[in-house]
């Protein structure tokens, strides 16, 4: 409704204000203008009266709009009206007497008009006033509806704020206390770490000292065993004793060495007797192999070796030096007949150290170890063991003075020889070559000329 009136009273204006213009332009022109002049007046007064009802059916258009409308409408009437007077001083003075009688007439009506407009908005009913302060008040209750609901949002908004503000400032602190002790849970790892390495380093110090403590005791000993051994190679031999250099071990009482010249001996050990491992008429004995391999240990083992001669005879038949034998300073006569590997025998005049040996020989015929392990095993009635019948001795010679040795005697018969083509031939036989007298025995594979062929 209020739209629709508003329209008209759009309408009124632009046709009031037109005719107006209209009967001034006739005026002007001295053309009859009175009729356009009266349609203008009732067109005002009639846009007026719309002004009017809009204001009181239209809760929205207010006395101040209908005053601001209508002050519109008569500015552009005064600034046509002044525009329209100026440009009739110039055509005559009855147009002009006309145009101010005209222009007086108009806006006495509108002064008038705007005094009872005043007047009007003053005095009011009484049920426009309570409708006017019904809706005061209503506006009142709705900007303090308004009001509480924006205070109320804000307050949500603020407690919203300061929750949420809260809530970041605990995620904060929660984040600043997770990274405080994650920093703290590193420095723990690292310091133990750090107590673990040291630890470790502690420990291969200690290892290290106690290595180098160790290392040092057995360089120590090295260079105390050293010093002794050097001592004794120092200390001088007992009167007596030739120093020696090994060969090679023929068998367990019978060794070949060389000389300080270099010259091979072959020996004879003294008053000792050990099974046969390389006689060519006898088969090997039992703990022959231990009698020899036993002296080979010894010998190897020592630093020096020496050999002492006794009274008498210094070779015997065979040429084989009689000698006692020591490895270092022990005699490996006492060794062997300690442990069972050799029974006391081979007696000639040499008889230095008989009652020693035979000491030593007790002990291993107390303990029943060696040779003597075997009941009837050795000859203790005569020289050698009873692994088979011993042979016949020369009637030149007394019993007791020739030993059961690891070499044939020169003296016995001949016998028939064996005929080998080379050395090859011999040891596939023997092995471990034939002595001078040997029935396969040749000079010409006897190259050293020691009275053993093929050795």
């Amino acid at each position: 409704m209020g739209t629709f009136v508003g329209f008209l009273i759009f309408l009124g204006v632009v046709t009031t204000v037109a005719l107006f213009v209209l009967g001034l332009i006739r005026e002007n022109k001295g053309g009859s203008h009175y009729g356009m002049w009266k349609a203008s007046l009732y067109s005002f007064i009639t846009t007026c009266f719309l002004v009017i009802i809009l204001g009181v059916v239209s809760s929205g258009f207010s006395l101040a709009n209908v005053a601001a409308l209508l002050w519109v409408f008569v500015s552009v009437a005064m600034f046509v009206f002044i525009a329209l007077g100026l440009r009739a001083k110039y055509r005559n003075e009855n147009s002009q007497r006309h145009f101010k009688r005209v222009g007086i007439t108009f806006v006495t009506g509108f002064a008038l008009f705007f005094m009872a407009f005043m007047v009007a908005n003053e005095v009011t009913d009484p049920v426009d006033q309570t409708a006017s302060a019904d809706e005061e008040s209503e506006e009142l209750t709705e900007e303090a509806t308004e009001k509480v609901t924006e205070e109320s949002t804000e307050e949500t908004k603020t407690e919203e704020e300061k929750v949420a503000a809260e809530k970041e400032a605990e995620e904060e602190r929660a984040a600043k206390e997770a990274e405080e002790q994650e920093k703290e849970a590193a420095k723990e790892k690292k310091e133990k770490e750090e107590s673990i390495e040291a630890d470790k380093a502690k420990e291969e110090s200690v290892e290290k000292a106690k290595a180098e403590e160790e290392k040092s005791i057995e360089e120590e000993k090295a260079a105390e065993a050293k010093a002794e051994k050097a001592a004794k190679k120092e200390v001088a031999p007992k009167e007596g004793l030739i120093p020696v250099n090994l060969y090679r071990v023929v068998d367990g009482d019978t060794v070949n060495v060389l000389d300080d010249e270099g010259n091979e001996m072959k020996l004879r050990l003294l008053l000792i007797d050990t099974p046969e491992t390389v006689h060519p008429n006898k088969p090997v004995e039992p703990f022959g192999k231990d009698a020899s391999a036993r002296l080979t240990d010894l010998l190897n083992a020592a630093d020096q070796l020496y050999i002492e001669y006794d009274d008498g005879a210094k070779t015997d038949r065979y040429d084989r030096q009689l000698v006692y034998l020591y490895a270092d300073d022990v005699s490996v006569h006492e060794v062997l007949l300690e442990e069972g590997l050799a029974r006391v025998g081979y007696i000639y005049e040499q008889q230095r150290y008989l009652s020693e040996f035979r000491a030593a020989e007790q002990k291993a015929k107390d303990q029943q170890i060696g040779v003597w392990s075997i009941p009837g095993y050795v000859n203790v009635g005569g020289e050698g063991f009873n692994s088979e019948e011993p042979e016949a001795e020369p009637t030149s010679e007394p019993a007791t003075s020739e030993p059961a040795t690891s070499e044939p005697a020169t003296s016995e018969p001949a016998q028939t020889p064996e005929i080998f083509d080379n050395c090859t031939h011999l040891k596939g036989t023997y092995p471990d070559g034939v002595p001078q007298g040997h029935p396969a025995y040749q000079p010409k594979m006897d190259r050293d000329k020691d009275g053993w062929a093929c050795e």
